[in-house]
């Protein structure tokens, strides 16, 4: 398996990919697929070698005490129902690994509402929030300063401390970490040279000078939890100091658990998580075999809450030909650019008719192993592969993809993408791909000139809207069958909307010089009445009746689509990922105006 080793004291750079044997769960023990490892601040301290009285051992070794993912296999003594569960856990070492062992004892499942990246979030710095703020046993009105508040810890802190009725003072460095501070519920937010006041509770999570400072705001008979150590030290206080003004000092035993502690305030965290009470904020998600860049990010001490390490992704898939139900969410290892090649974060995905047509087995070729779905998707950059110029990660794209569009990430070519303009959302970048890339491909096969009078069957679907702009644009005149409601939109594109059904013919505003049909529902004969000629009928949605009537059926293309500002094509529904299988339920139920969209958002850790 792979693992990144500390393999020796030092900066961040110490940090290397390596491989080692997969663990082997022994009794009372699990081996978990690690989805997610948590990265925490003690993890680059030790990594520099900080704590070496309290944490023995030399390098090499592998650090992380944080992970979530899906139980693998249990040794004896445990229950085998734990295999297969989504679960987050406490281990004593070797997180940033893709498999690691841990007790049971310190294993807990996680909610289906809740991602396992956010699992992975809060699964540590979640039991100490609530272990603080409750020994701090906080009344309404109370006047409370949080250090460090826009980290991991600082920003639950806040949310559980202004939850429970305090009026809570945010101190933290950078303007980023004081908007994350405010935006969890602190009343105000002040830089650490700006700390003044009087509190009844301090919760520091800074230490050193700062911890110090702090300390000093404690009003007589006030509480001081000095747990932070990202400095290099805790809190630097006279304890004569404290005795004087009757301040009780809490140190680093109340965030330390046994196992029976910490998984009852696990799971209290998993379930206020899943109900959106206790959350902290995510700063950098990068693959395994970059844990140097999120020890570098911590250290700089300008990351706005929680790095992680990703090691898989939510992928849709499924693994036989059939409806929707064939559809499930699952964990992929996380796909690895190769040449010429760029990772996109996925922020949504488009779905397109041929997407639930491949899912059923129109194109007659079994099915050989888990197959993705979906060809197209709006995005950043994540990751380049060797030979990629021209994009940066974080750079927002669109374009389509071989297959494997609805999920979080997805490999594209490089010169399939194209940057998403500012003023289209992801959902709406999402929509164009496949509709614009057919729309251009069959307009080009018609021969579509200005003066020419093209109808379209189903103008108001994706591809429909696409060739119709796109027609206009050519100076053509469009008339377009499509459902009534539908007809207000159509107007105003400058579309002349009909009606489906008997007596088309009749209710045409003008000869028609060409038709797309992007229906399938039986018009190609008229079709080919109307122009009199099969050469200047094209169909995208009737195989069959094509080659019966000697009409060309148009299908590929390239995958590239410019960006056309002619074209904007309405999102119909957006659906989350975990909801693909309703997503392709109302592709094909049909009539609606424009695309429908899959949403990844809240399964991608930003």
């Amino acid at each position: 398996m792979n693992v990144v080793e500390v393999t020796k004291y030092g900066g961040p750079e110490v940090l290397v990919a390596g491989t080692a044997p997969d663990p082997v769960a022994g009794v009372g023990q699990v081996v978990i697929g690690v989805s997610v490892a948590d990265v925490m601040s003690i993890d680059a301290q030790l990594r520099a070698g900080w704590g070496r009285e309290w944490f023995p051992g030399e390098p090499p070794f592998v650090p992380g005490t944080g992970v979530a993912g899906r139980v693998l296999a249990v040794g004896d003594g445990v229950d085998p129902a734990w295999v297969g569960r989504r679960v987050a856990a406490l281990v004593p070492g070797g997180g940033y690994a893709e498999r690691v062992v841990a007790d049971v004892a310190t294993v807990v499942v996680v909610p289906d509402e809740v991602p396992l990246w956010s699992a992975a979030a809060v699964i540590q710095v979640g039991p100490a929030a609530l272990s603080l703020v409750a020994a701090a046993g906080l009344t309404r009105g109370a006047r409370v300063l949080v250090t460090g508040a826009g980290g991991a810890l600082g920003l639950p802190i806040v949310r559980l401390a202004t939850a429970a009725g305090a009026r809570v003072t945010a101190a933290a460095h950078g303007p980023a970490k004081r908007a994350a501070a405010l935006e969890a519920g602190a009343a105000e937010a002040v830089d650490y040279s700006d700390l003044a006041g009087r509190f009844e509770v301090v919760f520091d999570g800074v230490g050193g000078m700062v911890g110090g400072s702090a300390f000093g705001l404690v009003g007589p008979g006030g509480r001081f939890f000095a747990y932070g150590v990202p400095s290099g030290a805790t809190a630097m206080i006279d304890p004569a100091e404290a005795e004087r003004r009757g301040v009780r000092v809490i140190g680093m035993e109340q965030v330390q658990f046994a196992p029976d502690e910490f998984r009852r305030l696990a799971e209290l965290t998993l379930r206020e998580t899943a109900a959106g009470r206790l959350t902290t904020q995510v700063g950098l998600a990068v693959p395994l075999e970059r844990a140097a860049e999120a020890h570098a990010a911590l250290e700089a001490r300008e990351l706005v809450g929680k790095a992680l390490l990703l090691v898989t992704a939510p992928a849709v898939r499924y693994r036989e030909h059939g409806g929707p139900e064939v559809l499930a969410l699952e964990e992929v290892p996380l796909p690895q650019p190769g040449p010429g090649q760029v990772r996109v974060a996925v922020r949504a995905a488009g779905v397109n008719p041929i997407d639930w047509k491949i899912r059923y087995g129109f194109r007659g070729t079994p099915i050989d192993g888990p197959q993705g779905t979906g060809f197209e998707l709006a995005g950043t950059v994540d990751a380049l592969g060797p030979g990629v110029t021209g994009w940066r990660p974080g750079d927002p794209v669109y374009g389509q993809v071989a297959s494997g569009a609805v999920a979080t990430y997805a490999i594209a070519d490089a010169t399939a993408l194209t940057a998403k303009p500012d003023d289209l959302t992801y959902e709406e970048a999402a929509a164009l791909p496949v509709a614009t890339a057919t729309a251009r491909r069959t307009l080009g096969e018609l021969g579509v000139e200005k003066g020419h009078t093209l109808l379209i069957h189903a103008v108001a679907g994706g591809v429909g809207l696409a060739a119709a702009q796109l027609a206009l644009a050519r100076g053509a005149s469009v008339v377009g069958t499509a459902s009534e409601r539908h007809h207000d939109h159509l107007r105003a594109l400058g579309v002349h909307p009909v009606t489906y059904g008997d007596g088309l013919e009749e209710r045409l505003p003008a000869p028609v010089d060409r038709v797309l049909d992007a229906s399938g529902r039986g018009e190609l004969e008229l079709s080919v009445k109307l122009t009199g000629d099969p050469a200047k009928v094209v169909t995208i949605a009737d195989r069959a009746g094509a080659a019966r009537l000697g009409v060309r059926f148009s299908t590929g293309g390239d995958a590239k689509d410019g960006q056309d500002e002619h074209v904007r094509i309405p999102v119909a529904e957006v659906f989350p990922l975990e909801r693909a299988a309703d997503a392709h339920r109302r592709s094909e139920n049909g009539h609606f105006l424009g695309k429908i969209v899959i949403n990844t958002e809240a399964s991608l850790p930003h």
